[in-house]
């Protein structure tokens, strides 16, 4: 059942070269209960397809953000970065 919940959260994702699991990360934030979410993506210089796969859904979902980081950053960056997007 899902929930409309004044209280907005963000959900911060960073990834590499996730082809073969993004779908099923992003379907699963997706489809939580909780509806007042902003889900920011921040994909580190990937060299598959996963861009692409998350800017199909950032079309098809205004809460998600997507952002394609120029240069490999590492995770510690990747996810500094993420904090920082972040609006709640």
């Amino acid at each position: 059942m899902k929930t409309k919940s004044n209280e907005k959260i963000s959900i911060g994702l960073g990834i590499y070269n996730e082809e073969k699991f993004v779908n099923r990360m992003i379907e699963s934030i997706l489809s939580q209960s909780h509806e007042n979410f902003e889900l920011i993506i921040s994909d580190d210089c990937s060299t598959d397809n996963t861009i692409q796969i998350c800017k199909n859904y950032e079309k098809l979902d205004e809460r998600i953000r997507l952002f394609k980081q120029e240069k490999n950053l590492g995770v510690v960056k990747n996810l500094q970065f993420l904090l920082n997007k972040s609006k709640y």
